[in-house]
């Protein structure tokens, strides 16, 4: 075999190790950025959830309210992505912010122990899919003392748009160093075959 088909064969798969390499490791910092993105927001609702809760109080006319309703324009705006839903358990009034504007969140039936966080995704207004997070409060004596379920969403489409974002800004990087690798590779290449061009001229 002649030292230059030797060396491109060497190059060729120390090009592709490197590529496949960097492509996995590319797919694995994407998906834990946007699972550290979802963490985040997922802290934001949970905040969201506590300020709406801890705002309900009663009407003139007997009805729940929310008064101390985070100061987040989203809410405000129909269909922005950001909701808040309360529901009075079990047949009771669905209070809404604006942004949901007709619609409501489908939560699952599942079962909340009180002041009990549950996560979830679910589908919401025009077929985005939701970031949901949800508690079950027992209300004081003076709202009534009945029990409610309150939950806030974000549309999923915010994490995905971060991640990609995030990989607009990775991918220039790692294209700068899988030329590097790739370089390094062949001066390693070149360098270690070498003594084969000195023998092969010796014989």
């Amino acid at each position: 075999m002649r030292r230059g088909s030797l060396k491109r064969r060497l190059l060729a798969a120390a090009a592709s190790s490197i590529i496949l390499a960097l492509v996995i490791a590319g797919i694995g910092l994407l998906l834990l950025f946007e699972r550290h993105v979802e963490r985040r927001m997922t802290s934001e609702l949970q905040i969201y959830l506590s300020q709406i809760v801890s705002g309900i109080d009663r009407a003139e006319d007997g009805t729940l309210q929310v008064v101390g309703e985070p100061a987040e324009p989203r809410f405000l705006e129909p269909l922005s992505g950001l909701y808040w839903q309360i529901a009075v358990e079990p047949d009771g009034p669905v209070l809404r912010s604006r942004s949901l504007w007709d619609e409501a969140l489908a939560l699952p039936t599942d079962t909340l122990l009180d002041g009990e966080v549950h996560e979830h995704v679910i589908p919401g207004p025009a077929k985005s899919s939701l970031l949901v997070v949800e508690r079950e409060v027992q209300l004081p004596e003076r709202l009534g003392d009945g029990r409610i379920r309150a939950a806030v969403a974000l549309d999923r489409s915010a994490i995905h748009a971060a991640g990609r974002d995030f990989a607009l800004d990775l991918v220039p990087s790692l294209a700068l160093l899988t030329a590097i690798l790739v370089a390094a590779a062949w001066l390693q290449v070149t360098v270690g075959l070498g003594p084969l061009g000195t023998v092969r001229r010796r014989l």
